[in-house]
């Protein structure tokens, strides 16, 4: 039902309208009536009708003063104006303050009960597109996340042109404007295969850390490429600010992972570009390194500085032929023999497998690449192999296709345990190089990734990255452990003061020092000095 409220000064006319409708045959009940707008005031505030019926002509408060109070605070009920005046300028004003219909007198209960049937209808119509409103602006609201991702996925795939990037991203009250930007890309999985929920579950774990991680900075824009592919858009005002910021953040992620889920997680991260169109160079750069994850491994940081070779001055991609010894003796994986041996010689045609003479061909190639590949890393195939010093006996017993296979195999692993070494020794020298001087400036309170890696001669961001990878710990990590170490002994063989000891670590604040003795070791300094 809707509750119809009356204001008019003439008694007549208010019980006219009372008798001559037959209310309880309608959708509408009179909820109450006054003889004027002052009067009718706090009536109508009180039972909220849904339609208002008023005459113009009233002492106190006239109908169209009314009608402007009651417009403006009560905005939802619909006006019927009745008036003895046939006026347009009475008319006019009424339309102006929003009523819905404009009656005059005398009225017949047929007229009026028609003008409450269309104002009935206008406020279902209302209603409907209300409801129809606030229908959108929920499924906008649930689905503006989507939108959201959807918008930075084109973004950073230049589909948006620059120029209209930053008014796009605000509307969606995101903050895109900095002086240079790089492209982080996560992709996870499960390391092993369990029921589809479990790796689901395990997935939205690895996803929830993700997102706790990166929402520590207001600098960084997080959004979801796909099924465990998340990217991260780092923003700041220096390129060296830039890279420090996207590799912690990198390894922050990668430790918090692997800490509290099942999966395996590779980063790929982009060289720092200007201006937002440098967004999706960034991109390119970031998602080019998926391509080279066979070679380099699974689980890992991997920017595109690690991966670009210095040829002329100009940076350019590795370009691998599947097929070529070289490349893969350079670039693959111990694992990937087999495969490799077995794309290699199915490119052999027909007339080539039956040809002793091309197989004497191809292991003398195949000997002869993987002696200069060892060679160049200071190393010998005879001592390796030393069948392979009397070369021709080597290669014409070699008279099947099954003895090739098995003869590259041999050689390929050779090789690769030999270039294996040699890396681990190289990250091995650096490594403990850093180790040593960590240990000799620990007290230093300037000491710094940069300042580390500036010693073993190796840029800031990948030497977080080995640092990370080849001892398990990140630098801050392995600076702070040698600095609590060095606090306990001197907690325990002198009388040193806490402050003076927080000092000769390398903290010039003593709460901080205590806030991180305790987080490591679950008690503060004096209670770690008074423990038995």
């Amino acid at each position: 039902m809707y509750k119809v409220f009356l204001v008019d000064n003439e008694i007549t006319i208010r019980e006219g309208i009372r008798s001559s409708v037959k209310w309880e045959d309608t959708d509408f009940t009179l909820c109450g009536e006054a003889a004027d707008g002052e009067s009718a005031l706090p009536l109508i505030q009180e039972m909220k009708p849904d339609i208002l019926i008023t005459d113009i002509k009233m002492p106190f408060m006239d109908g169209l003063q009314l009608s402007r109070i009651v417009k403006k605070n009560m905005p939802w009920i619909k006006i019927i104006i009745i008036s003895g005046h046939n006026e347009f300028d009475f008319a006019r004003e009424a339309m102006r303050i929003g009523a819905s219909e404009y009656l005059l007198k005398p009225i017949g209960s047929e007229e009026l009960i028609e003008s409450l049937n269309k104002v009935m209808r206008q406020i279902q119509n209302e209603k409907k597109e209300r409801e129809n409103v606030e229908k959108i602006k929920k499924q906008l609201e649930q689905n503006a996340p989507l939108f959201r991702d959807e918008l930075l996925s084109e973004l950073v795939l230049g589909i948006i042109p620059p120029e209209k990037a930053v008014d796009k991203c605000a509307c969606f009250n995101i903050n895109i404007i900095s002086a240079f930007y790089l492209i982080e890309i996560i992709e996870s999985e499960i390391k092993k295969k369990d029921p589809i929920e479990m790796e689901y579950s395990e997935l939205l774990r690895c996803e929830v850390l993700i997102n706790n991680v990166a929402a520590e900075s207001s600098e960084i824009l997080k959004f979801k490429r796909g099924p465990g592919k998340i990217v991260i858009i780092v923003k700041g005002n220096s390129p060296e600010v830039l890279e420090e910021t996207a590799y912690g953040l990198a390894q922050s992620i990668k430790y918090e992972v692997q800490r509290n889920t099942s999966c395996v997680i590779d980063i790929s991260i982009g060289s720092a570009r200007e201006g937002i169109q440098g967004i999706t160079e960034s991109y390119k750069e970031a998602d080019s390194i998926k391509n080279y994850r066979h070679i380099y491994g699974r689980n890992k940081i991997l920017g595109i500085n690690d991966i670009k070779p210095v040829t002329g001055g100009k940076k350019e991609f590795i370009k691998i032929d599947k097929n070529d010894v070289c490349d893969f003796l350079k670039y693959g994986l111990k694992s990937d023999v087999g495969l490799f041996v077995k794309q290699y010689i199915d490119d052999f045609n027909d007339v080539e497998m039956s040809s002793l003479l091309y197989i004497y061909y191809v292991s003398l190639d195949v000997v002869l690449k993987s002696s200069r590949f060892i060679g160049e890393l200071g190393g010998s195939m005879e001592q390796l192999m030393p069948e392979v010093a009397r070369l021709e006996s080597f290669v014409i017993d070699i008279d099947s296709m099954e003895k090739f296979k098995e003869m590259m195999e041999k050689v390929l692993n050779k090789a690769f345990e030999f270039r294996d070494v040699r890396v681990e020794k190289k990250y091995y020298s650096t490594i403990n190089k850093a180790k040593e001087y960590i240990q000799n400036n620990f007290s230093d309170t300037n000491i710094s990734l940069n300042s580390v890696a500036s010693y073993v001669n190796v840029s800031p961001s990948h030497f977080s990255t080995i640092f990370s990878q080849e001892t398990g710990e990140t630098f801050i990590e392995h600076l702070t452990k040698t600095r609590i170490r060095k606090a306990m002994e001197l907690l325990k063989t002198t009388s040193l003061k806490s402050s003076e000891i927080a000092y000769s670590v390398g903290y010039n604040d003593l709460h901080y020092f205590s806030y991180i003795f305790k987080k490591a070791m679950g008690m503060t300094p004096k209670e770690f000095r008074n423990e038995v």
